[in-house]
């Protein structure tokens, strides 16, 4: 029996995990089976128990790797050097640019808050989302507007994610991104 080397386990938790963001994400968590993830990623059963303990560990590991590539997305959207309001924008900018390349079914971490309400790890995970959605706008503004600002973008920004989710376009998410930038430019 051939032993399985540190990379095929990464291989094949890497594999799951891909299989499952993809499925979770396009066709829903609870409409996803862990033997429907375990066949479309060609790994064997046991190498799903091993690298995750149960469907909810897989899918707090999706969310996860969701929200750190949120703000890998959102942060290459970013400049710095821009004034607070048009960083702002730009946070709606990526968001509709999802929109337009066709990748986006909705913000993930709501999808699962609806889907899984009595996991507790997985509402670790979107606490854990939240509170980088949070930190994230709080730097785009640089100090502008306070506490209170930063909760109305957050907010704002919500919103358009559920409105972009319903609409299925991105028009009313650039629309929605340049209300924000007007708020937070009447700020500074």
């Amino acid at each position: 029996m051939p032993s399985t080397s540190p990379e095929t386990r990464l291989t094949s938790r890497q594999k799951l995990l891909d299989t499952a963001a993809t499925l979770f994400y396009s066709r829903g968590i609870n409409a996803t089976g862990v033997d429907t993830v375990i066949a479309q990623a060609g790994v064997a059963k046991g190498s799903m128990y091993h690298h995750f303990a149960s469907k909810e560990a897989l899918i707090t590991a999706y969310l996860d790797r969701e929200a750190d590539a949120w703000l890998e997305r959102v942060g290459a959207a970013d400049d710095a050097r821009a004034a607070p309001a048009d960083r702002v924008a730009r946070l709606f900018a990526a968001l509709a640019d999802q929109i337009d390349a066709g990748t986006f079914y909705g913000c993930p971490f709501t999808n699962a808050a609806i889907e899984c309400p009595e996991m507790p790890d997985v509402q670790t995970s979107i606490a854990r989302y939240r509170r980088i959605l949070h930190a994230h706008v709080a730097s785009l503004l640089n100090g502008v507007g306070g506490e209170a600002l930063v909760a109305n973008v957050t907010v704002v920004y919500d919103g358009a994610l559920t409105s972009a989710k319903l609409a299925g376009t991105a028009g009313g998410v650039r629309q929605v991104g340049e209300f924000a930038r007007a708020i937070v430019a009447a700020q500074s």
